[in-house]
């Protein structure tokens, strides 16, 4: 039985060794039919790696300068916008001042206006009252001068009726005495009323 294990095992080795014979006989074969086509295609294939290695390095490099342009223009940008809205808001708070001020102004003049016209119609009403009472003070005595005139008139008409009457029976001289009494009464109220 050690000798069909062992037959075996050399059987099994020797068709190993044939089937490697066979193996590197065929590599040799397509060594020698397609190996100078393999090492031409390999050394192409090399070649397109390095190249796309190139070209994908001279990518990257002008992507990332087109990148770093890209950038530097929009940090401009951004920097002049800056600039320009900050010059809008430094210009408006100006003419927010301005505007404030100049309402400030105009309503202070506004307030010295309505002063003047406070103290001119003061004034006026001032002096209207103080012609009114003139006025009134005229009237009451051209009131009172004409009063005087009719009651020296009515006193000589009544003297001269008197001096008439001492003539007349004494019924008509005591109806004259009692008349004027009662016109000196109602002087004396008129002279209180005023």
């Amino acid at each position: 039985m050690v000798m069909r294990v062992s037959g075996r095992t050399e059987h099994e080795a020797s068709a190993g060794h044939a089937e490697s014979a066979v193996i590197n006989s065929l590599e040799q074969v397509r060594d020698i039919l397609c190996g100078a086509q393999l090492r031409e295609l390999a050394r192409r294939l090399s070649h397109t790696d390095a190249q796309l290695a190139a070209q994908a390095e001279e990518i990257r490099s002008e992507a990332r300068r087109r990148l770093d342009v890209l950038e530097a223009h929009v940090r401009r940008e951004i920097e002049s916008l800056s600039t320009s809205l900050e010059a809008h808001r430094s210009s408006g708070a100006c003419a927010l001042g301005n505007v404030a001020r100049e309402s400030r102004e105009a309503l202070g003049l506004f307030e010295q206006r309505i002063q003047r016209l406070e103290d001119l119609v003061s004034r006026t009403q001032r002096e209207f009252r103080q012609q009114l009472l003139e006025q009134s003070k005229s009237f009451l005595d051209e009131t009172r001068r004409t009063r005087d005139e009719l009651s020296a008139a009515l006193e000589r008409e009544l003297a001269a009726a008197w001096a008439d009457g001492a003539d007349a029976p004494d019924a008509p001289a005591a109806e004259g005495s009692a008349e004027a009494e009662r016109y000196q009464k109602a002087e004396r109220r008129s002279d209180e009323a005023a």
